[in-house]
Formats: structure tokens, sequence, C-alpha cells
């Protein structure tokens, strides 16, 4: 039974209710027109009989108002309560069309937000998969349609949340101008769509791909039109998308085979540090095989079997060791004793990274206790990512193992100090006033601001290793070197250098004035038990 039913049903009941109400007064009038014609007929003749009481009828005009009564009932009373009963069913059809107009906006409202990202309000995952089924129809075998996906690298791990939200939104606006750019446009004779995945992931759809169009071309200009940067709260900030594609038909002829090749392209293209990659079958084993590496990663993690190595950092005038870089590497029960290149890249973003950096700073700072303790005041250097988490557990450490904090020295990339720099401000004040040393490492690997770098609270900085290896050879790689170390010493930072491997470009490091290093001419990584001999030698 419909709205419109009910209503008329109640309406039936409620004018049944007035009815038996009008008829209750109806009786109450008579009753009352009884009982007074039955006293005044008492009083005319002593008693109360049918003579008295016709004789009260025709003798008392207050009577004869009393016999109109019931009609009032029936007539006014009957009208009135009717009247009543019509006003409020008119005001229950407005009332119940308001309502109907209402759920059908609802309607369309909920149809809206289950096809469309709250946040961005693009097209959500659902509405994507139906887009690339009707254009799998419509396409048939006689065209292509490519899948598109984007993930702006890092983004949950290194922005706030808040922060995090604010560039996705200004991503996803940035995205849709992409829609109407004149290549993009000539690219695809159908009508582009973009949309969101999840989270940092977002995908573009373009449903009819031109012939003889060039992937590689067509993506390389899609990561053009991305290079920009983003502002939050008044800072500009380089979001780094990552880029993967698959096409219809060649890599799928399913909507959701075609977007998870594409993720697996992403992946992929993270992998070897790529900004994009196009699908192929290989990528797939690729990603079983790094499953499987994640997994036993895990477990080595949850079980403390992760192996810590050092490598030492010398005086670079007499070859005293003064500190150590902590290295981890994971033993992969088939693949062997993997170095964390192979291995950190499968997990950035993840939770694994929050329980690595724990457990490696712990072993490393008891590593840091034990050669104290053994009369070696050396310091050890970790590389980590910035989060907010680590200033805390940092102190809790050190408290822990008594450990003066100017001997750890934390090293991070140029990429991860700019990628949300007042996290990154903030972290780095807060392990500044604690007397730990903080390092840049790698330096200028990347096209980064180096006046963003200036206003961190930075006491080193490591020398991208590219540039020391070539400097005994390459007479400009020389020169950089050279203006690196003495801005470096002109700003108050103190140059490390990475990457010595022979006697030649010790001497020519020297000879630029640098004061420390490390490199395989002094040694490879050890483990902590050849490390302390290494020390032990270096005395």
């Amino acid at each position: 039974m419909n709205i419109k039913s009910n209503l008329a049903h109640s309406s039936v009941i409620l004018k049944g209710h007035v009815n038996r109400y009008a008829f209750l007064g109806l009786l109450i009038s008579v009753g009352s027109i009884l009982i007074a014609s039955c006293i005044v007929s008492y009083q005319l003749t002593g008693a109360v009989s049918l003579g008295g009481f016709i004789q009260a009828q025709r003798s008392n005009p207050a009577i004869w108002i009393l016999d109109l009564t019931p009609f009032m009932f029936v007539y006014w009373g009957q009208a009135f309560c009717y009247g009543l009963v019509n006003k409020a069913e008119s005001l229950l059809v407005d009332k119940t069309k308001e309502l109907l107009n209402l759920s059908g906006n609802l309607e369309l409202k909920l149809k809206y937000e289950s096809n469309h990202d709250s946040l961005t309000n693009l097209p959500n995952n659902r509405l994507l998969n139906e887009k690339i089924r009707l254009a799998i129809e419509q396409l048939g075998s006689q065209g292509e349609l490519a899948v598109i996906v984007i993930k702006i690298s890092d983004l949950n791990y290194n922005f706030s949340s808040f922060n995090a939200n604010n560039i996705v939104k200004q991503f996803a606006e940035k995205l849709k101008s992409i829609l109407i750019d004149p290549y993009m446009l000539k690219a695809s004779l159908g009508i582009n769509m973009v949309a969101r995945l999840q989270s940092d992931e977002f995908a573009i759809l373009m449903p009819r791909l031109k012939k003889d169009l060039d992937i590689d071309e067509l993506l390389v200009h899609l990561l053009t039109l991305l290079n920009t940067n983003l502002m939050v709260d008044g800072i500009s900030i380089n979001v780094t998308p990552i880029v993967g594609v698959a096409i219809y038909p060649i890599h799928g002829e399913e909507d959701d085979v075609l977007v998870n090749h594409a993720l697996i392209a992403v992946y992929q293209a993270r992998k070897e540090n790529k900004s994009y990659a196009v699908y192929s079958s290989e990528m797939e084993e690729d990603l079983v095989h790094n499953r499987i590496v994640i997994n036993e990663l895990q477990r080595s993690i949850e079980n403390k079997d992760l192996k810590i190595y050092y490598q030492p950092i010398v005086e670079l005038a007499n070859g005293k060791i003064v500190g150590a870089e902590s290295l981890v590497r994971f033993e992969h029960p088939e693949l062997g004793l993997l170095s964390a290149d192979k291995f950190m890249p499968l997990i950035e973003g993840t939770s694994l990274i929050h329980n690595l950096t724990t457990l490696m700073l712990k072993e490393v700072i008891k590593q840091l206790a034990a050669w104290h303790d053994a009369g070696h005041k050396i310091f050890a250097s970790v590389n980590l990512s910035v989060n907010r988490e680590l200033p805390d557990l940092i102190e809790k450490l050190l408290n822990d193992y008594e450990i003066a904090p100017q001997f750890l020295k934390l090293e991070f990339t140029e990429r991860t100090c700019l990628a949300d720099q007042m996290l990154t401000s903030e972290v780095f004040e807060q392990l500044s006033t604690m007397g730990i040393k903080l390092c840049i490492d790698d330096f200028c690997n990347n096209n980064s601001s180096f006046i963003h770098l200036t206003n961190f609270p930075i006491d080193d900085i490591k020398i991208e290793k590219s540039f020391v290896l070539k400097i005994a050879k390459d007479a400009k790689k020389a020169k950089i070197v050279e203006a690196i170390v003495k801005l470096a010493q002109t700003l108050g930072w103190e140059p490390l250098v990475d990457g010595i491997v022979d006697q030649t470009v010790l001497e020519k490091l020297r000879d630029l004035g640098c004061l420390y290093g490390q490199g395989l001419y002094f040694s490879r990584a050890v483990n902590a038990t050849e490390f302390i001999s290494m020390l032990k030698k270096s005395i």
C-alpha cells in the first residue's frame, strides 16, 4: 500500500471518528431536553406524566430553545467537524507531496553519492568501472581505450591528514583541468573521464584512443601537465605523481582487470624509481614476487630477524673511524641477503615502515651503547623518513640505553624533507632541541629547492656519491663538490662524502677541504662483530 492510499484510508477513519462524536453530542442534547421537560412537568402538575410533559413542551419557552440544540449538533457541529477533517486531509496531502518530492531528491542524492567521491566530488571506482564497461561495449574489437592510474607518491605517510586532504582536492582540480588540454583531447576521440580510486590514487579513462597514438609520449605529456606545485598553508609543496597505464584489449578485456593492471604498472614504476610505466605481463610476476618479499619481511620484523650492518665513517686526514652508518639487511629464505634498496620501495607509505624504523633505531642505539661501554665513543647514523613519532621514540630509546643525543645522527633524503615542510620543520626542531645531529643524505640528488633546506636546523650534509665517483676525471664534478663543501662550511654545516673508492678520489677530496667520508676504499658494510674489530685497529 503506497503513501496516497494510506492517506485515503486514514481520512475515512478520521471522518468515522467525527461521526461518532457528533452522534454522542446529539444523544446528550436529546437527554437534556427530556430531563428539562420532566422537571417542568413536575413543577406544573406535581408529577412526571405524559400530560405534564406535553404541557411543559407547550408552555415553557426555555424548553423550546433547548429543543433546537439537536438540530444545531446535526447541522452546525457535523459541518464544522467535516470542515476540520477536510482541512486536515488537505494539509496531509500537501505534506505527502512534499515528502514524495524530498524522497525523490534523496534518491537522486544517494545515487550520486554512491557513484562519487565525497572529498573531491570526482567519480569513484564504481562509476569508473561502469564507464569502462560501457566504453568496451561501444568499442567492441574496433579500437583501443586507455586506463591511466596516477598515484601521489607517499602522500598519506608524509603529510598530516588535513594537509593530505587539501592536497588531494587541489590535485583533483588539476586533473579535471587536464581533461580539456588540447593534446589530451586529440589523443582520444571519446569523452575523457577522471576518477578517484582511493586515498592518493586517481584514474583517467580515455575511451577511444587515436590510431597510432604514442603511449609513451602521452604519459610524458601527462606528467608534464601534472608537474606543478600545490599550496598548503601558504607553503609550496611539490607533489610527485607516478603513472601507470593499461590498454584495452592488449592488457585486458574487462574493467576491473584493466584498472588492476594499471595499478600494477604504477607499483612497477615506483619500484624502478621511474615516473611512469606501461603494463606488461612480466610485471604481474614481479608483483607476486614483491608480495612474497613483503610477507617474509613482515615476519622478519615481527621476529626481530633483520640484520644491521655498519659502514665506517672516517676522518679523511688520518683514516680514524669516527662513526658508523647503519644499514639494514633482510635475509630472505630464497633470495639471500637483500639490501634496503631492494625492499624499502615496496613498503614505502605502509605501516611496516614504522615497525622497521622502531626496530632499527632500537638495535642501533643498543649497539651504540655497547661500543661506548667498550670505550669507543663514536656516533651512529641512521637513514629515516620524517614522521611525528620520531622525537618521542628516540628520546625514550636514548634514555633507556643512557646514550647522549649528540652521538646519534639521523639522515634524511632531500625528497623526504621537502615533501611536507611544515612537518619536517616541526620534527627537526624537536630533534635539534634534544641535541641530535641531523644530516641531509644524497645532497643535490634531486632538483629540490636549496632555499627550503636552509630553513631546517641541519648539522651535516652527505654529498651524493655520483658526484664523488667522478671528481678525479671530471673537472666540472670536482668544481661542484668544491662549491658544495664551501657553501656547507659557510652555513655551518659539516660536509660528509660518500662513495670513496680509491686513493685518487680520497686525495682529491682532501684537497677540496672535505674532512669526513665513507666508501669501499675504507670498508664495505660489516656486521657488529667485524666492526668492533675495525674499531680496535683504528685506535
